[in-house]
């Protein structure tokens, strides 16, 4: 089982991004900004329990081989 965190900060794209602490690169947890998730069998499982609060993240592509590396749809505007 591995830890997986998740950026508490949105990207510009509104994306928060799960990591895979012994996969990912140790600069990505230098700057603080992470949320532990918990201990997962994969990447795939650490999004799902991420989306339960933040409903667009994404695995990390240094994590997770299966993450997609295309930015997310641009988010339009709700109409009241």
């Amino acid at each position: 089982m591995a830890s997986y965190f998740v950026t508490s900060s949105a990207q510009s794209d509104g994306r928060h991004t799960v990591h895979d602490r012994d996969r990912c690169p140790p600069s990505r947890f230098a700057l603080g900004g992470m949320e532990y998730l918990g201990e997962f069998g994969d990447a795939q499982q650490a999004v799902v329990v991420a989306r339960v609060r933040y409903a667009h993240a994404r695995g990390c592509p240094c994590c997770d081989p299966r993450a997609p590396l295309a930015p997310l749809a641009p988010r339009h505007a709700t109409q009241a």
